[in-house]
């Protein structure tokens, strides 16, 4: 006799997998989004602070920028 395959079984693991999967990939897009958040304000920081030191403005700055 051959042997019966439970695909309900199966199908239900297969889609705890996805779900879990998902879930994952959302935590880690939400901790990739934190980092860029985090690494735009860093660099923003460095901006601020070379200008400071330089005695620059935002119009010098984009007056350099454009040339």
């Amino acid at each position: 006799m051959a042997r019966q395959t439970n695909y309900t079984e199966k199908i239900s693991a297969i889609e705890a997998k996805i779900a879990k999967k998902q879930s994952e990939i959302k935590t880690l897009k939400a901790q990739l989004s934190s980092l860029k958040n985090k690494k735009a304000a860093d660099d923003y920081k460095a901006l601020t602070e070379y200008m400071t030191a330089n005695d620059l403005s935002a119009s010098d700055v984009l007056e350099f920028i454009k040339a």
